[in-house]
């Protein structure tokens, strides 16, 4: 499939657009959507999808997988974080070719989606006096069939007591009173097909200027032989779902059918919980990670989980947070939560073999016929470099209950297998190998070869296995009812970037030109079942240096920059949430397991969320300072301070709006000055090299040296985001509108081209018609960013709108969409001159500046996406489901793609 790919803030501007719509708020544990729409994509298409988030700035991000279905994308996602003041989030999509598109796009792990996470934000009613009731049907928490679902409550009043007003009767908060039988003591109602699960029903008075609660309930639609169960705990009896799809689609002219089948069942028995789940398509692929999913969840109680299949194991921020294992991650939770073990083995990544395609002889001439060399190049085919499988294992040990005290210790391992592919260092691998590959060569080159194996290259680099050790500890502790925590984690990691050789020898030591006896290389061999520790070490403990005779020593030290930790205090009262948090990670540290970790920073930041309003106001301020450079490396230190404020309002009365507004403010400077003494004023800022001369004493005399200066950073950006949700009653319908607003404008002080000018809207208006059934959606999206100061200008215009009609009392219902996308790019070369007066460059690299060139590219270019669907439910067992999807790209010279997609869904 054709991609285009245009960086800009928050989208992917190519055939395959990201539409999102960030929340106004998480409410905590409760259950959220997050859902990223791509118009025209299938599953034909991407490796996997990720949803990268963490709370309140933290440095690591946790991961999951985001489900997809029909061109959705759908993130379940519950924040069960009971100190977090706000969640910050981007999604990643891994396409089949590796590349790996955004949202947003513009540096996502530094300006991720923030949004506040709140309390119940569900309308708090008062209570109304006076009012006596029966519930006739269907009792709270009892389960019934579709069939037999018939609402029904009885009232017992004085009409004198009660200001004037009327009952409503809502079920999962939908007014359904004009379709029940009412009177002033008696209210029935009989749903049509409600959907099976657990569902809700409200019974208010209303009056002309306040909504009173008369009783609130719960019931369950359930399958017949489940229809005696009280309350909401697990049946005994299995629950799941089978899916069964066939998609046929024609991309870029291409044809592609795939067939998947997808099962998730789960049940109880006493405090026995079980789930199995699986997910299997037909394109799955040798040269691919595993797009087959399966896995086993078992629970007993609160103090035994295990999973087995494709799990998502949680240890440790620094280690492992969510990255998908194939193997077994299993827990326990012993005397009252005092002893906790977690223990995980599976395979972060599967082997790939490499696909190599041949031999290259590239002869070096001098004049027209002199050859004075060969070059022997080994290339792979397209898409042709492989992984080597990648295990792990690991474990925590707690002592103690993490809300009093809690002391822990955790490993993690990650290898790479040697052995799982075949993979060419130097010739002798060829020779040794079943490969033929070097026919091509002539019997000199052969022999050349053979004499100098190492000179045989590898277009793009061989693969390095790498062997990589996390060991850390953390200390838990709560005061005060757990309101007060202190938590604290300092771990250490060792990465070796090659493994081949195996660990350290006295052999290898002396010809690096430094002295490892035998005991020394007996214990590296005895420590190498955890860690392989040779000269291929990320960093090594111990320095190498030449004295003035130009002898080599080696000095042993502690490597401070494999180092990481993190500190926080945080205070939890109903109307305040304070947390101050410290944070060290050395520029060496690295999990194999957890790549978000962002490295290198040191600093503090402060956050304090208060409450208002019985939780329905909250102002947030937040303020952070850090600095890279903490092993003190680097010729500079840039120092990054973050100001930030969100102010939020939930109003009780949804008749007003709900706001949320934020402003952050961060500024970066390394404190060097922006000079070229070889330029004017005026290019200064444009220059390529930032240089100054200085005088120096050199053999008695004063003397200008030219010194190339460390590259100078100092911008400050302004980042403006609010949002508005309103919910009307218009045309018969329920109307919920949101419009979102976000501005981010970064200054380059220093570099002439660094400036960065990034603006988005977008309004959503979701109706639910009360005399039809019908609910539709309608949006609008827009971003217009300037990168570069001038290099690249994108505008992008979205428009969609979408329903779903019910039909055949609900066993019908259908579904279509049209989204409607333009967009527009223009991009300008940055070319390099060296005089102000000339075009031409001369020899001398240090008077080079850079400028916009004259040519502008321009791109223009429309996407059009039709969806449409259908689904008929023969009875609460058994569906099928219809989708259709065709896809044109405006001035792209192309077929419209086309994806025909039919699922039979099965529900037990």
């Amino acid at each position: 499939m054709l991609l285009l790919f245009l960086a800009a803030s928050g989208v992917v501007y190519a055939q395959f657009t990201i539409q999102h719509q960030a929340p106004l708020a998480l409410e905590r544990n409760e259950q959220n959507v997050l859902e990223f729409r791509v118009p025209g994509i299938s599953e034909a298409d991407f490796q996997q999808a990720q949803l990268f988030y963490r709370y309140d700035g933290d440095f690591g991000y946790q991961q999951q997988e985001v489900e997809y279905r029909s061109g959705v994308f759908q993130a379940f996602f519950t924040v069960e974080n009971s100190n977090a003041s706000s969640l910050e989030y981007y999604f990643e999509l891994t396409l089949n070719s590796g590349e790996q598109v955004y949202y947003p796009n513009n540096l996502p792990s530094e300006n991720p989606v923030e949004v506040e996470v709140v309390e119940n934000l569900a309308e708090d009613k008062p209570k109304l006096e006076g009012v006596d009731y029966t519930i006739l049907s269907p009792r709270p928490g009892n389960g019934v069939t579709r069939d037999d679902v018939v609402i029904a409550i009885a009232l017992f009043y004085e009409k004198s007591d009660l200001e004037p007003g009327e009952f409503q009767l809502l079920i999962d908060g939908e007014d359904v009173t004009s379709e029940a039988d009412t009177s002033a003591y008696y209210i029935s109602y009989v749903p049509d097909n409600l959907s099976p699960g657990p569902h809700a029903i409200s019974l208010d008075y209303r009056t002309e200027d306040q909504s009173y609660s008369v009783v609130d309930w719960r019931f369950a639609v359930v399958a017949p032989g489940q229809a005696s169960f009280q309350g909401f705990g697990p049946s005994r009896v299995p629950q799941g779902q089978v899916e069964l799809t066939a998609r046929n689609q024609v991309i870029a002219g291409d044809v592609n059918n795939a067939y998947t089948g997808r099962t998730s069942i789960s049940g109880a028995y006493g405090k026995f919980r079980y789930s199995v789940n699986g997910y299997l398509t037909s394109q799955e692929s040798v040269r691919l990670q595993p797009q087959n999913r399966y896995g086993i969840d078992l629970a007993y109680g609160d103090w035994w989980d295990f999973e087995a299949g494709h799990v998502y194991p949680v240890m440790s921020q620094f280690s492992i947070s969510g990255r998908r294992v194939h193997g077994l991650n299993t827990s326990l939770h012993l005397l009252n939560d005092n002893l906790n073990l977690q223990f995980i083995y599976g395979e972060l990544d599967r082997e790939v073999t490499n696909q190599y395609d041949s031999l290259i002889v590239d002869e070096v001439t001098i004049g027209a016929d002199s050859v004075v060399d060969r070059n022997y190049l080994l290339t792979y085919q397209d898409g042709g470099r492989g992984t080597f499988q990648r295990r792990l294992f690991g474990g925590r040990v707690g002592i103690g209950n993490e809300e009093k005290f809690q002391f822990g210790v955790h490993m993690l391992k990650v290898q790479d297998d040697t052995t799982s592919i075949f993979n060419v260092r130097d010739y002798m691998d060829l020779v040794n190998s079943n490969v033929i590959l070097n026919s091509n060569l002539d019997q000199p080159a052969r022999d050349t070869l053979l004499a100098n194996p190492d000179r045989l290259d590898v277009r793009g680099g061989n693969i390095k296995p790498r062997d990589n050790l996390v060991v850390g500890t953390d200390l838990k502790m709560g005061f005060n009812n757990n309101r007060i925590r202190f938590e604290s984690e300092a771990v250490i990691s060792a990465l070796n970037n090659n493994i081949y050789d195996g660990p350290l020898t006295v052999q290898r030591a002396e010809d690096l030109g430094f002295d490892v006896d035998q005991s020394m290389a007996d214990l590296l061999e005895q420590l190498s079942w955890l860690i392989i520790v040779n000269e291929n070490m990320n960093t090594l403990p111990f320095k190498i240096q030449e004295d003035e005779n130009g002898d080599i020593t080696g000095e042993a030290f502690f490597p401070t920059s494999i180092l990481a930790g993190n500190s926080e205090l945080s205070f939890r009262y109903p109307n305040n949430n304070f947390r101050a948090q410290y944070r060290w990670i050395g520029p060496g540290f690295n999990s194999l397991a957890n790549s978000t970790i962002r490295k290198d920073v040191a600093g503090f930041t402060l956050t304090d969320r208060m409450n208002f309003l019985s939780n329905r106001l909250y102002l947030t301020l937040g303020f952070e300072k850090l600095n890279d450079n903490v092993s003190n490396t680097r010729d500079a230190t840039t120092n990054t301070i973050t100001y930030r404020t969100n102010v939020s309002w939930y109003p009780v009365d949804r008749k007003l709006p709900r706001v949320s507004a934020g402003v952050r403010y961060r500024t970066r400077d390394n404190g060097i000055e922006r000079q070229n003494f070889l330029l004017p004023d005026d290019l200064v800022n444009a220059a390529v090299q930032n240089i100054r001369q200085e005088t120096r004493t050199i053999n008695g005399q004063d003397t200008l040296v030219t010194l190339v200066t460390p590259t100078p950073r100092s911008n400050y950006t302004v980042n403006i985001n609010s949002s508005v949700t309103q919910q009307f009653n218009w045309m018969n319908a329920r109307n919920d509108v949101s419009l979102s607003f976000s501005n981010l404008k970064t200054t380059d002080e220093v570099f002439a081209y660094g400036d960065v000018l990034s603006t988005s809207f977008s309004l959503s208006l979701n109706s639910r018609f009360s005399d039809l059934p019908l609910e539709t959606q309608f949006g609008i999206t827009t971003n217009s960013t300037e990168a570069g100061s001038g290099q690249n200008d994108i505008n992008i215009f979205g428009i969609y709108t979408s329903g779903n009609y019910r039909l055949m009392e609900d066993n019908l219902i259908i579904n279509g969409r049209l989204a409607i996308t333009q967009n527009k790019t223009a991009s300008r070369m940055i070319e390099i001159r060296d005089d102000p007066n000339s075009e031409v460059l001369n020899d001398n690299p240090r008077d080079n500046y850079f400028v916009l060139s004259d040519e502008v590219t321009k791109n223009t270019y429309s996407t059009f996406v039709l969806q449409a669907g259908a689904r008929y439910n023969f009875n609460e067992y058994h569906a099928l489901v219809f989708d259709a999807n065709l896809t044109n790209v405006s001035g792209q010279n192309r077929a419209n793609d086309r994806i025909v997609q039919l699922r039979y869904v099965f529900s037990f």
